[in-house]
């Protein structure tokens, strides 16, 4: 008997500094509300007491023993559990880097194939002149180095001036990022053009996001602007490449207050992170997050705190992940790629709330009407998210949905939101909001060509910056204005 009662004393220890870096694990990885921390710390604590107690008698210390093997088991789990959870948390939160895919184009019927036979045989490489060459820059130093010589460069203004001497002969190959290729691709006349090309050489260049951060007002971590980009790939997400969703996310966490405000992909806007030169907002994703940010904060004359990143395979991902979400339809459509959304209320998976949020030829209103689905999925995915079974299993859904997005979020400020909202459970007021213009054609210069454009309504723009400095004040809004005046231009 003696002996079973020092074995169970054993184990109930064993059991006790298991349940100990357990609650550390948790506590670290701010996955409940430390008063949530508390009781689950007193539980874990009293259980092996419980256990010691039961070693009175021989038929409960055997019992003990079992039950401690098995909480003890149970608690090991745990600990795996939150560790990897931990570890998805890391990958997906504090991100400051972003990837630059720099690929070396020939003809896709050149026999060349490889860096080394292209300068054997004299090819001159065209570049384009940008503000953001860095990533090229780095290709071009290792080829030389590899090389032991210097290829020859020839440099343009535009994708679109080395697309043109491209075709004529003038250059032979041309070393560009993949994502300058996306945007000659989305001029006319250039549709498929990666077609006629082949790849010798690509590389991954990964650059840091640079904080513009002069004449930024002081940080409130109550009431600040998030921006949300969703771009344009499948894949990894760090990719730089043109953002088809950028929408600002004002957050008052005091009065429970998050305001939407979409801006059109084909606002014609000035990248002042790019010297003021004027183009599509789209465009300003293929130089970074950063310069996205730069443009929206300049439009709008706000700080912009922190970014959430998500592509294609992350939409459909976490939507899935939530177990579909619920979003109402003014009016029944059919999309270019055959869903069908009735008038009224519509359950969407990933992949059907993908195809409701990127429609846009089905109506009248195009980007636009685009633009506010892509804030109805968000709002339907917030209000989904506030229920205390999505919260509590936050982690679990952020494990799942690792390398889909990215936010420069740090894991601690993530989970101080979730677990202020596991505290109270009060809901929120979202609110949403479309600035509007006037279609028209110009010259974007990051293409060097013209293309579609849409012309801001100025008093959209200000009318947005009403909102936004609204939400940041006192919260107050009423949707039913803010609709007005977004159907006063139709």
């Amino acid at each position: 008997m003696k002996a079973i009662r020092v074995v169970g004393c054993i184990l109930a220890a064993l059991q006790f500094l298991i349940s100990v870096f357990l609650v550390y694990m948790l506590y670290v990885t701010k996955l409940v509300p430390f008063k949530i921390m508390v009781i689950v710390a007193v539980v874990l604590a009293l259980l092996p007491i419980i256990v010691v107690i039961m070693m009175k008698g021989k038929k409960s210390a055997l019992v003990g023993m079992l039950l401690s093997v098995i909480m003890s088991g149970v608690l090991c789990y745990g600990i795996y559990f939150i560790g990897s959870t931990n570890k998805a948390l890391d990958d997906v939160t504090g991100n400051k880097t972003e990837v630059e895919q720099v690929n070396v184009y020939v003809a896709v019927d050149d026999p060349i194939d490889s860096i080394n036979a292209a300068a054997a045989a004299g090819y001159a490489f065209g570049v384009i002149k940008s503000d953001d060459s860095e990533g090229v820059n780095d290709v071009i130093s290792q080829i030389n180095s590899d090389l032991g010589m210097n290829i020859t460069i020839a440099e343009f203004e535009s994708v679109n001036d080395l697309a043109i001497a491209f075709d004529n002969k003038q250059i032979q190959s041309f070393i560009i990022n993949s994502g300058m290729l996306g945007l000659l691709e989305s001029s006319e006349g250039y549709e498929n053009y990666s077609s006629k090309l082949k790849i010798i050489m690509e590389k991954e260049v990964e650059s840091q996001i640079v904080e513009q951060v002069e004449d930024k007002a002081p940080f409130d971590k109550n009431r600040f602007c998030m921006y949300i980009s969703g771009i344009d790939t499948f894949g990894s997400v760090n990719i730089k490449s043109r953002s088809d969703v950028n929408i600002i996310a004002v957050i008052n966490t005091e009065t429970r207050t998050m305001l939407l405000v979409s801006t059109p992909r084909d606002y014609y806007v000035e990248f002042p992170n790019l010297g003021n030169r004027k183009d599509k907002l789209t465009h300003a994703g293929v130089f970074g997050i950063e310069t996205s940010m730069g443009t929206l904060e300049h439009l709008y004359g706000i700080d912009l705190s922190y970014y959430v990143r998500m592509n294609f395979t992350g939409f459909k991902a976490i939507i899935d992940e939530l177990g579909g979400i619920d979003v109402y339809c003014e009016y029944g459509f059919t999309g270019i790629d055959g869903d069908v959304f009735e008038e009224g209320m519509n359950h969407l998976d990933g992949d059907r709330a993908l195809a409701f949020a990127r429609e846009r030829m089905a109506f009248l209103e195009g980007d636009r009407m685009r633009g506010n689905n892509q804030m109805t999925v968000i709002k339907a995915v917030f209000e989904k998210m506030q229920s205390a079974e999505i919260l509590s299993n936050y982690a679990t859904i952020i494990d799942s949905l690792s390398g889909t997005f990215q936010t420069d979020m740090t894991k601690d400020e993530v989970g101080e939101i979730v677990q202020k909202q596991l505290s109270d459970m009060k809901g929120w007021n979202i609110y949403s909001y479309s600035v509007s213009g006037s279609d028209g054609t110009d010259i974007c210069s990051s293409v060097g060509a013209e293309a579609y454009v849409m012309y801001p309504y100025e008093e959209d723009v200000e009318y947005g910056k009403e909102l936004i400095n609204k939400v940041l004040g006192d919260g107050t809004l009423d949707q039913d204005e803010i609709n007005e005046f977004m159907t006063r231009n139709d």
